[in-house]
């Protein structure tokens, strides 16, 4: 592309104009997954040139980093903070209530989502992308969530929150693509409520400070 000093086309996008791109990608991408001219459809979609998207974003693979991103903040804004917890409110009452919004969010983007996994199965480069985007950053949120949790003693003390962050976000995620990308519903009743419940119940088997505890299924020791 020539130089054309001052051109709007040559120019990035403001906060507005990223929001309707990445609106119109997730949208695009929902519906009809990743095509050839993806990003040109994606000007067509929102009434932003292609041009502009492109200097802006630096090709499709960057513009859906920035779309994984913005949905990894979404997750983490939601994020409970333990000195905020209503009176009587317990760890097991967050963790059921974050498994609750990561659920929410993965299921009001199912088709983005598979669309994603397809896409990571097919592609090396995309699959790096999505990897290094939303499972190992998802993965560190979470683990900070944990780190936090066990600083104030709720959490055993040999437990490695980075294993157990993946292992929790594995089990519920991945349960929830299988059923919706496989129709395991057809087959299998399976509600929210008990894939949330049933998630959490096993992590804390592992991971809660509690005399009663048996051998953790995270460490393979006995809780002190």
């Amino acid at each position: 592309m020539s130089e054309r000093s001052g051109s709007k086309e040559d120019q990035g996008l403001d906060p507005d104009e990223q929001r309707v791109v990445l609106d119109a990608a997730l949208a695009l991408l929902s519906q009809n997954g990743l095509q050839a001219t993806f990003t040109e459809k994606v000007a067509e979609r929102c009434g932003i040139s292609a041009p502009r998207i492109y200097v802006h974003f630096g090709g499709t693979e960057k513009m859906i980093q920035a779309l994984l991103e913005r949905e990894l903040e979404l997750i983490a804004g939601s994020v409970p903070i333990p000195e905020l917890r209503f009176p009587g409110e317990t760890l097991r009452d967050e963790l059921e209530g974050l498994a609750r919004i990561l659920l929410d969010e993965c299921r009001s983007h199912i088709g983005f989502l598979g669309t994603l996994m397809a896409e990571a199965m097919r592609n090396p480069e995309f699959a790096s992308v999505f990897y290094r985007t939303f499972i190992l950053r998802g993965r560190k949120l979470f683990t900070e969530f944990l780190e936090t949790r066990k600083t104030r003693g709720e959490l055993r003390s040999d437990i490695d929150v980075e294993a157990a962050a993946a292992f929790f976000l594995s089990s519920l995620i991945f349960s929830l693509l299988l059923m919706e990308l496989f129709g395991g519903k057809s087959v299998e009743n399976v509600d929210d409520e008990r894939l949330v419940k049933s998630i959490s119940a096993l992590f804390l088997t592992g991971a809660l400070r509690l005399p009663e505890t048996g051998p953790g299924i995270l460490t393979g020791v006995e809780p002190e």
